[in-house]
């Protein structure tokens, strides 16, 4: 799967919910933290995703290593937890 967000783009930490309406990443601290906080993206790599046997599946989910704006860096923030900025 290819990176929605480019090193250099301005974003904003969104919290996730799944289908159930539970907080898709509350067991990663460092994401509802830092909901509604801003930065820019340093680095978009894939992540591989395990299926119920704990192996590879083909497909990747990008994750990103994003400063914040107010100085801190969050080195694993998956793709659907990130909206773009304008400008």
């Amino acid at each position: 799967m290819e990176a929605k967000y480019d090193n250099g783009q301005k974003v904003k930490i969104v919290s996730v919910k799944n289908q159930h309406g539970h907080l898709k990443y509350s067991k990663i601290p460092k994401i509802e933290e830092n909901v509604n906080e801003t930065g820019v993206i340093l680095e978009a790599h894939a992540s591989l995703v395990k299926n119920l046997n704990n192996t590879d599946v083909p497909e990747s989910c990008p994750i990103y290593t994003v400063r914040l704006d107010k100085g801190t860096t969050l080195d694993a923030v998956p793709e659907d937890a990130l909206a773009a900025l304008d400008g």
